[in-house]
């Protein structure tokens, strides 16, 4: 085994000690040979640890930061010309995260901004100075002007680099939920001068607004409960706008193609206006729809396009459009159709099975006995598919979607049967302790309950 499989087998167990007892036997000049592949591997161990410390998968993450901080000294002890100050100080932005104590909040992220200060500055160094600024403001509770004067010299110059664009909002954001008077008038400053930095940007690179607006998304989805409701529409109807210049944008790139189907999906889903809705899901239909078109795996095509479908669909039907409604699921079924080797994939005919059967529960109340036998049909293919997968769930959801579609169109016995089959079926595959707990959690098999247990 040569020294950098030698070093790269330390490295998979997390070995620090060991790989610098043997980069430390080195010669001068085999460590200037090996250079920068002894940098890259222990650049994987720190971001292998930096992954799993973010991923919240570390045990001990005081005990654990300083591990990483110890791999950064490591390198700089070896290649003295190697400098890593954002890990460095991210390091003791965690430590002061980690820290019960007052003083060493404060120690922890003074560190920080120390360390940040004598960086070489570059956009990357001023955006980890704004969020430990914003840290130290946090920890100190000290809502000054001064302090607000400190954190815009490091916000301003960011602003010209379009690739922070997100960090930037959620920093903006943070201001918002601290708890102080002038909360909301810092945030309206901060918001104020990215909005008219970004929109002079967005003139010439309009994907600028796509990141925007999903940073919105996110915010609204997951820090929900911390925004008014009124500035929460304002949110919205802003998202909506950010989307606009980006109606029709033409792509290949099928990964760009899902983000501008799923901002302008799930920018529809969160919209309590219907014709704003209705507007937001049909251009994600046209992006998914064009992902469809192109080679791609299919999975991706029902998961995203039937879903916006049925959203389109029980709109139509709210607002009594009959025949719209109908449409927008035969519309759905010829998408299907087009897809290539539809009757060999399993997560193919499980979405088709269920858009069926949402088919005939919201156009016909379940009373069409031919969606009702083609829903089963394609739950039938699914479930002969299934076994390929490893995870119970997807053991259960055909059985499940099945016993759904019998008990909603009157028949109970049937309903009991397929979940009872579906128990044994799971359980067949290991999972002995598996006891339908997911039906007995579901109001739609309320009736059958006690027989399932």
């Amino acid at each position: 085994m040569n020294i950098l499989s030698q070093l790269e087998e330390h490295a998979n167990h997390y070995d620090l000690e060991a790989m610098n007892t043997l980069v430390e036997s080195l010669t001068s000049v085999q460590r200037a040979e090996n250079k920068q592949a002894i940098i890259k591997i222990y650049d994987m161990v720190y971001g292998s640890g930096r992954y799993d410390l973010d991923c919240g998968k570390v045990d001990a993450p005081k005990d654990f930061i300083f591990f990483l901080l110890s791999v950064i000294d490591s390198v700089e002890r070896f290649f003295p010309d190697q400098m890593y100050y954002q890990e460095r100080g991210r390091c003791y932005e965690d430590l002061a995260y980690c820290a019960a104590a007052y003083e060493d909040k404060l120690r922890y992220i003074e560190e920080a901004i120390r360390i940040y200060n004598t960086a070489p500055q570059n956009t990357g160094i001023q955006m980890s100075m704004v969020r430990a600024l914003i840290d130290k403001i946090e920890i100190t509770k000290q809502f000054t002007a001064e302090a607000l004067t400190e954190l815009l010299s490091f916000f301003r110059p960011v602003l010209n680099d379009a690739t922070f664009v997100k960090a930037l909002i959620h920093e903006c954001f943070r201001v918002r939920f601290l708890p102080f008077e002038q909360n909301l008038y810092w945030h309206q400053y901060l918001l104020h001068e990215f909005e008219e930095a970004l929109h002079k940007q967005a003139e010439k690179n309009r994907l600028i607004y796509l990141d925007w607006a999903e940073t919105y998304l996110y915010i609204l989805q997951n820090d929900s409960a911390k925004i008014d409701p009124e500035y929460k529409a304002t949110m919205v109807a802003q998202t909506a706008l950010l989307l606009k210049p980006l109606e029709g944008y033409y792509t290949d790139n099928a990964d760009l193609l899902y983000r501008l189907g799923k901002a302008f999906a799930d920018t529809g889903k969160i919209s309590t206006d219907n014709d704003l809705s209705l507007e937001c899901y049909k251009t994600a239909v046209y992006f998914f729809t064009e992902h469809h078109e192109r080679p791609q795996t299919i999975w991706t095509f029902p998961v995203y396009v039937i879903i916006t479908l049925c959203s389109i669909a029980q709109i139509y039907h709210e607002q009594g459009a009959h025949e719209k409604a109908i449409n927008t699921f035969e519309y759905g079924l010829e998408l299907f159709s087009q897809a290539d080797k539809h009757e060999e994939d399993y997560t193919l005919n499980q979405y088709w099975g269920d858009f069926l059967i949402e088919y005939t529960a919201l156009v016909y109340d379940y009373k069409s006995p031919s969606l009702n036998r083609r829903a089963e049909e394609k739950l039938q293919l699914a479930l002969e598919q299934v076994w390929e997968y490893q995870a119970h769930p997807r053991f259960a959801r055909p059985y499940f979607s099945m016993a759904r579609l019998a008990i909603k169109s009157g028949d109970k016995e049937k309903c009991v049967t397929l979940l009872l089959q579906c128990r044994e079926a799971v359980r067949s595959k290991g999972y002995t302790a598996y006891d339908l707990s997911e039906a007995l959690e579901d109001e739609d098999f309320r009736e059958v309950w006690e027989r399932l247990k």
